[in-house]
This record gives C-alpha cells, sequence and structure tokens, in this order.
C-alpha cells in the first residue's frame, strides 16, 4: 500500500482538533493540496456523523459502555473501508482526528470495558492490519484541560465526564506511547499552538518530505 497514514491523539481540551485545523490551512495552500485528505472519528460520512451524534450528544438514553465501543468501531469500519483505504491506495497522505488509540484510552483504559489487547484484536478483526504511520500525541495533564474546559461553550457527553476518568484516558494514552515509541511523536500541549504546530511540520517535512510543493 501507498500513501502515509498520520493520526492525531489526546484528551479533551489538548487542542488536537486546533492543530488539524492549522494543518489543514497549511496543506490547502500547497499546490499538490489534493495529495491530502482529512478526516475525524467519529464523523466524515452521513451515516458516521449520525454515529457521531448518538455518541456525542445523545442525552435522552446514555450508551452502555459495549454499546458505546461498537459504535465507535461502527464508525471506523465505515471510515476505513470508504474513505481511508481508498485514499492510501491512491498515494495520498490521510491525516485522521482520532483513530483506534481514542478507542483503548476512553473505552479500554477510562471505561474498563475490555483490555488493550482485547480492543487491538477487535481491531484488528473488522479493519485488518492497518497502523498509522504516525501518531501524534498531544499531551496535557487532565487538571490542565480541566481549565480550559471551563472556558469552552458548550461540552458533549465524553467532554462532561469527571477528572477522575480523564486521569484515566491519559494512562492509557501514556501506555500506548511507551510501547509503541517509534510510531508516536508526543507534543507538549501545554506550549502556544504557533509553536506547536512549528513542530508538527518539521516532524512531517522530514517524514515525507516529497509531499511538500510549494
Amino acid at each position: 500500500m501507498s500513501g502515509y497514514f498520520i493520526t492525531f491523539e489526546g484528551g479533551e481540551a489538548c487542542g488536537k482538533s486546533t492543530q488539524v485545523k492549522m494543518l489543514k490551512e497549511y496543506l490547502g495552500a500547497l499546490k499538490n493540496k489534493d495529495d491530502f485528505l482529512f478526516v475525524r472519528e467519529p464523523g466524515g460520512t452521513p451515516l458516521t456523523d449520525e454515529i457521531r451524534r448518538l455518541l456525542l450528544n445523545y442525552e435522552i438514553d446514555k450508551p452502555l459502555p459495549m454499546t458505546e465501543l461498537l459504535l465507535f468501531c461502527a464508525s471506523r469500519v465505515e471510515d476505513v473501508y470508504k474513505q481511508i483505504l481508498p485514499a492510501l491506495k491512491n498515494g495520498k497522505v490521510v491525516i485522521a482526528d482520532r483513530f483506534y488509540d481514542s478507542t483503548i484510552a476512553y473505552q479500554g483504559m477510562a471505561r474498563g470495558i475490555m483490555s488493550s489487547e482485547d480492543i487491538l484484536s477487535l481491531t484488528k478483526k473488522i479493519i485488518g492490519n492497518l497502523v498509522p504511520n504516525l501518531t501524534f500525541y498531544l499531551k496535557i495533564s487532565p487538571e490542565e484541560a480541566f481549565k480550559r474546559k471551563s472556558k469552552m461553550g458548550e461540552m458533549d457527553r465524553i467532554e462532561k465526564e469527571g477528572l477522575e476518568f480523564h486521569k484515566q484516558v491519559q494512562k492509557g494514552y501514556d501506555f500506548i506511547s511507551n510501547i509503541e515509541k517509534e510510531r508516536f511523536y508526543v507534543l507538549d500541549a501545554t506550549k502556544k499552538p504557533e509553536e506547536i504546530f512549528a513542530e508538527i511540520i518539521k516532524v512531517l517535512k522530514e517524514k515525507i518530505p516529497n509531499y511538500f510543493k510549494n
């Protein structure tokens, strides 16, 4: 398979989506802007956007933890086979706002639904051997994240979880990033967004220089 698969991961209020947005604007100014595809999880297609609504904003009937896990997995199947794999086969760089590492951190470590090993086994069964080439992990303490969240407007169902939940999420990310050090690039999310972004661009130009055409 050609192409290159990049994911952005991190807990709530880490600035992850801000960096993805900045990267989208930066790459959109390149001559070869069509070589890049941005996706988010869950969401991106009419079906997965509806799954996103059910997962994050549906307050009438809170899903059971296992239901939550399976809905995320269902969205991932749709994204992988309808968007990600076709783009990679065509030689594109795919940049995803979250992927299966989020499931390990949130539903595995924080919810305690199943072990990291079992989640990886389930993931392999539903999407095969697809693994990101590079994962940017924006790391911030849950306490600092909560300070940021207090300044945010409306929050989704998962963002509203308590401090202990988000401490477990960070433990999950730290666990994965320590095991897969070659894939993970850890960023200090307490830095200014512009400083973080400059570091991201530096890394990308080293990893995929052929895709940067002015």
